[in-house]
This record gives structure tokens, C-alpha cells and sequence, in this order.
């Protein structure tokens, strides 16, 4: 029982949240726009419709004051569930609206209607590196029944999509994986997906590997160097074609910079589920057809529209082409401050996504990234770090909710990786400022 693997005041929280689902016979769902929040909200609208619940179903991009206030004041009588988002961001509505569940793992502080404000970190659990979004709606829907465990594939890509798996899984994901995915397939691979070695490597972006990441010509010359059939596919490499392929590949990282972290991501303990699909790759479909802007495709099939199965995979395919690209300008583009470096997004909506990439295979590893996606009226910020620089004093969420509101915007998230929105025009005063806050983040010792 999920009861036993979590603690009482858990178990209490949950119980109020139960309470909520059980009161009403229509809600609405809002989650985060990406591949945690999507794969959260696969989770929480099958849970719905098991329990014969109707729901309207939206999801969030702009997590501002303003921005989140007007998503939930677009419908304020609608009894809502927030799922990925809504912890840090409950004290900013103005008004009545209808009861509020949030289901969260970011840092927060005060000011929430705490009784349905159901966040990983109050208790004891890391919402970094412990649970995602995702985690929190598969531990409400067992909390629900027990029954809602063959939900697990969709908590899984939630945490891979956020990141979780780095080093493996661990706290409560590595918990609830062994306790329900006792009988799930599992093989230790390169961390490759695709219909050959080709097509993986030319497809790459976690690993992001210079001059074979969207080289078709060079990944080529590189399967023809090692002697490796360029149309095998990745899970039928013969244990010597592996440990080459896995030694070439690691001394490339090495050799353009990448964080260590970004070296364990080479390969993996994958998981295949009887839904046909991969861990990775599965979280790397949904999360494409979030990033963009797709994420009822992969809800809907996965609800039992099969017709939607080459689109959602072709629109993984777009989104690793068009990121690969944006990566590869980005990395052109940088600039270095003292404490931190930045780029401007090539492409809307892209910039967290490419922070990301940056950051664990290209970039300085002793400063943090910053992205601007710059809008019409405001700038959509993304930051990223490593946990070297973490275990070092830095903490972007705190930076980010700081130094945006020192400019007219707000932000948070977590210490690693963290967001916000400024108003247009204030980002070179924003980078200054972060970059004071940074450096003595980093620094703390140090004489000014």
C-alpha cells in the first residue's frame, strides 16, 4: 500500500486532497506545459475518467503572479487541480474562487491555502532530484486505489523528463519504481532511441554530442571508424559494438567539456513497459509534443485514440531537429559575465529546453546559464546549474524569484534549474543584478 512508503502527516495531506476529488463530479485540470506536468495530467485524467469524473483539461505556460492569476480567473467557479505548478503561486490570486488541490515539488513560501496544498518538500522528500509533478499525481492516484498502479510508465517519464534519473533514480521515485514496477522489463543500454544506430546518434540530444548531433555525414564517418552497421539498431548492438560505441562516445564528452553527470547519462538502466514503449523514449515523446505545444496528442493516444500514434512520434522527430539547431546557435551566441553566461533564444518557447542541453554537455560547468525567450510585453527566462555549483552555495530558484521581482517580474522553481518572467527591455539589468547574486552564492567568502 502507498500508505506504507509514505509518512502520516503524507497520508493526512492526502486524505484532504481525496476528499476534494470525491466531492465533485466535474473539475478542471491545469498542469504545466511540459513533459512533467503532461505526463502528471496523462496520470490524473485517466484517474478521472476510472472514477467516472468529467474534466476540462488546460495546461500553463506563463507560471508569473499575472500569469497564473489570469489562467485561474479565466474560469474562478471551476473546482481545480494544479498538478506541476500552484504551490508558490496560490498566494497571488485576488478574488474567490472555487476550492484549489495543488500537487507540487517546487520550492515555495508562504501564503498558500496549505489544507489543499499538497507540495513533495513538506515532506522531507527533495522536489529536485526525489519527485517531479508526475510523482506527486501517481502517488494521489494510488492514494485513490491501489488499481491505479499500471500508471507507472507515465510517473517514470515525468521524473526523466525533469531530470530526476540523473545518476539514477532515487528518495521516493527509486521507492515507488521498486515497489511497482517489480515486474517490468529491465536492460542496461546506451542511452540511444531510434529505428537504427544511425538515426539515433543523428537524432541525439540527450547526450548532445558535437559534429554527430544532427550530422547526419558525421555520424556516418564516426559508425564507419568503429566498424558499426549503421542500420543495427540500438538495442540489438553486440556487447563489443557497445563498449566501443560507449567508449568513443565518452571520450567526445570529455573532450567538449561536458559536466560528469552528462557522462552518466550515456547509459541506463531502461525500463519497457507492456505499453510498447521505452522509459526514455517515452518521456522523450511527451515531452517533445509538449515543447511543442502538441500535449493533447499524446493524452489523447495514450487515452486510446491509436490514430495519433505517427504523429506524436513524428512530432518528436521536429522537436529534436529544431532543438538541435537552436542548441547549436545558442552555443555560438554566448556571453560570459563574470558569475553566469547567457544567450537569447532563437525560438519561442525553447529557451529552458536549451539551457538545459547547454549546460550539462557544452557550456563553462562553474557558471550557471541563463536563457531570454523575449515576447511581445515580457521575457520568459530559464536558468540551469549543475550540482557541483549547487553543493557550492548556488540556489536559482532563490535567485530567480529575487532578482526578477527587483525588475517588475517574478520567478522561482528549484535550485538547480529555475524560471521567471521580467518585462521586456529589463533583461540587462536583470543579468546584472543576478550576476552580483550569484557570485556571492558562489562566493561567499570572498572579499568584495
Amino acid at each position: 500500500m502507498i500508505t506504507d512508503l509514505i509518512g502520516k502527516e503524507f497520508s493526512e495531506s492526502l486524505e484532504k486532497g481525496k476528499s476534494f476529488f470525491l466531492k465533485y463530479d466535474y473539475v478542471r485540470v491545469l498542469a504545466h506545459y511540459d513533459g512533467d506536468g503532461t505526463s502528471a495530467s496523462i496520470i490524473l485524467t485517466k484517474l478521472l475518467l476510472r472514477n467516472s469524473k468529467k474534466f476540462h483539461l488546460g495546461f500553463i505556460k506563463d507560471l508569473s503572479s499575472e500569469g497564473f492569476s489570469k489562467r485561474i480567473m479565466e474560469e474562478p467557479n471551476l473546482p481545480t487541480i494544479v498538478v506541476d505548478a500552484g504551490s508558490d503561486q496560490l498566494k497571488f490570486l485576488k478574488g474567490d474562487t472555487a476550492e484549489i488541490l495543488v500537487l507540487d515539488h517546487h520550492f515555495y513560501s508562504g501564503g498558500s491555502k496549505k489544507e489543499l496544498n499538497i507540495n513533495a518538500r513538506d515532506f522531507g522528500i527533495d522536489g529536485t532530484r526525489e519527485a517531479c509533478g508526475a510523482t506527486m499525481a501517481f502517488v494521489f492516484a494510488l492514494f485513490i486505489s491501489e488499481e491505479n498502479a499500471d500508471l507507472l510508465p507515465f510517473m517514470v517519464s515525468g521524473a526523466i523528463a525533469d531530470k530526476q534519473d540523473l545518476g539514477s533514480f532515487r528518495g521516493l521515485n527509486k521507492t515507488l519504481i521498486e515497489k511497482y514496477g517489480k515486474n517490468v522489463e529491465k536492460k542496461h543500454v546506451l542511452n540511444l532511441d531510434g529505428e537504427s544506430i544511425l538515426d539515433a546518434l543523428v537524432y541525439s540530444v540527450d547526450p548532445f554530442i558535437k559534429n554527430i548531433s544532427g550530422s547526419l555525414e558525421g555520424t556516418r564517418k564516426v559508425l564507419e571508424k568503429l566498424s558499426i552497421n549503421p542500420e543495427t539498431k540500438p538495442e540489438d548492438l553486440t556487447r563489443e559494438d557497445t563498449l566501443k560505441l560507449g567508449s568513443y562516445l565518452g571520450y567526445v564528452l570529455s573532450f567538449q567539456g561536458a559536466h560528469s553527470e552528462a557522462m552518466s547519462y550515456l547509459e541506463k538502466d531502461e525500463m519497457y513497459f507492456n505499453n510498447g514503449f521505452s522509459a526514455s523514449l517515452l518521456a522523450k515523446i511527451i515531452d517533445a509534443n509538449s515543447k511543442n505545444g502538441d500535449n493533447n496528442i499524446p493524452i489523447e493516444f495514450f487515452m486510446g485514440n491509436n490514430s495519433l500514434k505517427n504523429e506524436m512520434i513524428s512530432n518528436k522527430r521536429k522537436y529534436e531537429t529544431r532543438l538541435i539547431d537552436y542548441i547549436t546557435r545558442s552555443y555560438k551566441s554566448i556571453t560570459k559575465e563574470k558569475n553566469l553566461q547567457f544567450f537569447y533564444a532563437p525560438g519561442s518557447e525553447m529557451a529552458g529546453a536549451i539551457s538545459g542541453q547547454l549546460m550539462l554537455y557544452l557550456l563553462d560547468q562553474d557558471k550557471p546559464v541563463i536563457g531570454f525567450n523575449v515576447g511581445d510585453d515580457s521575457t520568459l527566462i530559464s536558468s540551469r546549474g549543475n550540482r557541483r555549483m549547487v553543493e557550492r552555495g548556488l540556489n536559482l530558484s532563490k535567485v530567480m524569484k529575487e532578482c526578477t521581482e527587483k525588475v517588475g517580474g517574478s520567478g522561482g522553481g528549484h535550485d538547480i534549474a529555475a524560471g521567471g518572467s521580467i518585462p521586456r527591455g529589463m533583461e540587462r539589468q536583470f543579468i546584472e543584478i543576478a550576476d552580483e547574486m550569484i557570485g556571492k552564492q558562489l562566493n561567499p567568502n570572498k572579499n568584495e
